[in-house]
C-alpha cells in the first residue's frame, strides 16, 4: 500500500513524514498514485544557497559538489544546516493510473512543494551549473506523491521566470532567521525592544 503523502518512500527514520526524514527512496519506478518528473531545473531555497555559498567562500565548484553529495546521500535536496530545499521544474515522464494530480506525459510542470520532501536523483553531475546561482540546470528525475502540489506551466513562460515567481517556500524561514539575529544583536547592545512588520 502506498501513502498519498509518501510515507512508503521514507528510508530513515521509519515512521516520519518525508520532509522530516533523513533519507528518501528516489527509485524511478512509480506506484499507481505517483508521478515521475524528468527534472530540467532546480531552484535552491535562498537560505540554503546562501549558507552553502558562505560555507565555501564563494567557491562554485565546492557548492556544486556539496549539492550533489546532499542529493546522493539523502535522496532529496534538503540542506542539513538550514533544513530548506527549494523547488523544481521539469516534464512529466510517467503518471500512475491512480494519481489524482491529473498530469499527462509531456506536460511541463513546476512543483509547489519543497524539495525537502521530494524524492530526487541527479544524473548529469550538475555539469551545466557553475554553483554560483540559486537556479540549477540539471538532468535527473523526481517523484511526486498523490498529495503533492504542482502546476502546469504555460508554454510561453520562461522557466527561469517561473522559478523566480513561484519559489517562496523559504521566505518565512529566512525572514525569521534574519529578524531573530537582529533582535538578539540589538538586545545585546542594550537597545530598545524591536517591532518588526513584514510587508509583501
Amino acid at each position: 500500500m502506498t501513502s498519498p503523502v509518501g510515507l512508503h518512500r521514507v528510508v530513515e527514520p521509519a515512521g516520519v513524514l518525508p520532509q522530516a526524514a533523513w533519507r528518501l527512496d528516489p527509485r524511478p519506478e512509480i506506484a499507481p498514485n505517483e508521478v515521475r518528473i524528468r527534472v530540467e531545473r532546480l531552484n535552491l531555497d535562498a537560505a540554503s544557497f546562501r549558507q552553502l555559498w558562505e560555507k565555501h567562500d564563494g567557491d562554485g565548484d565546492a557548492v556544486r559538489a556539496e549539492v550533489l553529495e546532499i542529493v546522493a546521500t539523502r535522496g532529496k535536496m534538503q540542506n542539513p544546516v538550514t533544513g530548506s530545499g527549494g523547488m523544481l521544474i521539469g516534464t512529466v515522464e510517467e503518471a500512475g493510473r491512480r494519481s489524482p494530480l491529473g498530469f499527462k506525459p509531456g506536460e511541463r510542470v513546476a512543483t509547489l512543494v519543497s524539495l525537502t520532501l521530494t524524492p530526487l536523483v541527479i544524473t548529469d553531475g550538475l555539469s551545466g551549473w557553475d554553483g554560483r546561482s540559486e537556479q540549477v540546470p540539471c538532468d535527473g528525475w523526481a517523484i511526486l506523491f498523490a498529495r503533492s502540489i504542482a502546476a502546469v506551466l504555460p508554454e510561453d513562460l520562461d522557466p527561469q521566470l517561473s522559478l523566480a515567481v513561484l519559489d517562496v517556500c523559504g521566505a518565512p524561514a529566512l525572514t525569521g532567521r534574519v529578524v531573530s539575529r537582529y533582535v538578539a544583536e540589538r538586545a545585546a547592545r542594550g537597545g530598545a525592544p524591536v517591532t518588526v512588520a513584514v510587508v509583501g
